[in-house]
């Protein structure tokens, strides 16, 4: 204690009093009937912010509401006021004061701060507690609002696998369990409850197998799993894990897919069209028919390890390949595929496609048409329209085509042609006599042998009846010599019907450009030059006499 403070505890009675003042963990002071403080423990210089003393000190300067607080008749008082530090500081405080005397009071400070944060904080608690249990209230409702317009059945499990919410649809497929769900059950305690009631709607052989095998799937993150129930129907089992450690499920009734699944699985695999399913990207088939397993011959494990693109020839599998691959919607067949079988035969076939899109992946359905009895038909009419059904020589049609095609390169290029126009001679009694049959014998021996008689490049077609026509790429004495080795041929003796027939040719040659490019007018020179080699005793040839 200062020299100045102990000068003003000169007149201070009460000296048990002093002691208590001094003794308090609180700040404490004293103060005269003159409002001046004559004591100050450490703690209130402290608070105060003075320094090393406040004796002499006014006390309005540290409680400025002094005045009327010393102003109470009663011996002992609290109050709260405002203590105002050296620094112009202000903080709430609470004043215990008591008289010991001749004006005096003792004052013991109490800092209110942190009892005031403390509340306050303990307020703003309670208020937010309120407001997020409220929240949660209203999040609860709200997810039994959305849970109940589900069109599925739902419900939500706590961390510690004990129901929240449910909805009716939730109830009434499970009618077992329904007057004994209620928040707070667990998950457990429900399904033996079931099993308890034998009215289980699934099909149950061994109860405890079947409890801890539910268990561990609802404790999975994820687990979808396909239920047959005992009436027939079936039950999609969606259960997920949340972020909370709860969990969802759904309860899906999957009757009606199941139902076209199966509808559409008969459809593929009795449809009498071979059909595959393969992978879009890979191509490598997925799924095949009993169809496809007859069409390719082999087993459907066996063309479940292959690629679409394997059954195909050479040269059309990158081909076939980079259109699947790049299709973006359904294909029509357009393209004629050739594909082997797994005896090494050969066949024709369309493919019709149709994307299947199954989440991420996409699927090609592949309709696969047999048009091989189709491509021969096709081939063996074309073969009919341009070729002597009894010969089989090229007919006229071709022949003209033939002939207006080397004309035009002849004509560009400056080449030679030259057409001998055939006519049998004696094939008509050989008709009359022996009868068609034997005639039509003779007309393939005919063909036969102007065959053996031509060039590489030489084209020997029948014009009808029993006339032929021939098309050399020759000059006019290359035209001679197959002129004259078509009549020594034809002049040997035919072996028809175990007798021997005789017969010869006549032959009109006609040149280009000698009887210029004109396919009629060419051909028109060639049956000139046919009848005077007719009327010359036959058996022989003469050129056009423009060509001569």
């Amino acid at each position: 204690m200062s020299a100045a403070e102990g000068k003003g505890l000169t007149d201070f009675t009460g000296a048990d009093a002093l002691l208590l003042l001094e003794a308090v963990s609180f700040a404490s002071l004293c103060v005269n009937a003159d409002g001046v403080i004559v004591f100050a423990n450490e703690a209130a210089i402290a608070m105060s912010g003075a320094g090393s003393t406040m004796a002499g000190t006014p006390v309005l300067r540290l409680l400025p509401q002094w005045q009327s607080l010393s102003m109470t008749t009663t011996r002992s008082f609290r109050r709260e006021t405002m203590l105002v530090r050296s620094d112009g500081g202000a903080i709430p405080v609470e004043l215990s004061v008591v008289r010991l005397g001749n004006g005096r009071m003792g004052v013991v400070i109490r800092d209110l701060i942190d009892e005031k944060a403390l509340e306050s904080m303990q307020l703003e608690l309670e208020r937010q507690n309120e407001e997020a249990l409220a929240e949660a209230e209203a999040a609860q409702r709200r997810l039994g609002f959305i849970i109940d317009m589900l069109p599925q059945a739902a419900c939500v499990f706590d961390a510690e696998d004990r129901y929240v919410l449910w909805n009716e649809k939730y109830a009434a497929l499970y009618p077992e369990i329904a007057a004994h769900l209620r928040p707070g059950i667990a998950f457990r305690d429900i399904l033996k409850i079931s099993l308890g009631s034998g009215q289980t709607t699934e099909a149950v052989d061994d109860a405890d197998v079947w409890l801890e095998e539910r268990m561990a799937r609802h404790m999975m993150p994820v687990s979808q799993h396909e239920q047959m129930l005992r009436d027939g129907r079936w039950l999609r089992h969606d259960d997920r894990r949340t972020p909370d450690g709860g969990a969802i499920g759904m309860r899906i009734d999957i009757t009606d897919l199941k139902r076209r699944e199966e509808s559409s699985r008969l459809l593929f695999d009795a449809n009498p069209m071979p059909m595959m399913v393969c992978d879009a990207a890979t191509l490598d088939i997925l799924a095949v028919n009993h169809a496809a397993v007859a069409l390719y011959g082999l087993a459907a494990g066996a063309m479940l390890e292959k690629r679409i693109t394997d059954f195909h020839v050479p040269g059309e599998s990158e081909k076939l390949g980079t259109t699947l691959r790049g299709l973006e919607g359904d294909c029509e067949a357009r393209t004629v595929w050739r594909q082997t079988t797994a005896s090494g035969g050969e066949h024709h076939v369309l493919i019709y496609v149709r994307m299947l899109n199954e989440g991420p992946s996409r699927r090609l359905l592949l309709t696969i048409a047999d048009v091989s009895d189709r491509i021969r038909a096709e081939a063996h009419a074309t073969h009919l329209a341009h070729h002597d059904p009894l010969t089989g020589l090229p007919n006229r049609m071709q022949f003209r085509q033939r002939l207006e095609a080397a004309l035009q390169t002849a004509a560009r290029d400056g080449g030679e042609l030259a057409v001998h126009y055939l006519d049998l001679d004696g094939f008509k009694p050989v008709n009359d006599t022996f009868g068609h049959a034997a005639g039509d014998m003779l007309l393939k021996q005919v063909a036969e042998r102007l065959k053996s008689v031509l060039r590489a490049g030489d084209l020997v077609a029948r014009l009808g009846g029993d006339e032929f026509a021939i098309l050399q790429h020759a000059s006019a004495a290359g035209a001679a010599d197959i002129a004259n080795r078509c009549v020594l041929a034809l002049g040997e003796p035919f072996g028809i019907a175990n007798r021997q027939i005789g017969i010869s040719v006549s032959i009109g040659i006609a040149a280009a450009p000698e009887n210029g490019f004109d396919p009629d007018e060419l051909m028109s020179a060639a049956d000139t030059a046919l009848y005077q080699a007719k009327a010359s005793g036959k058996s022989t040839w003469r050129r056009s006499r423009a060509a001569a």
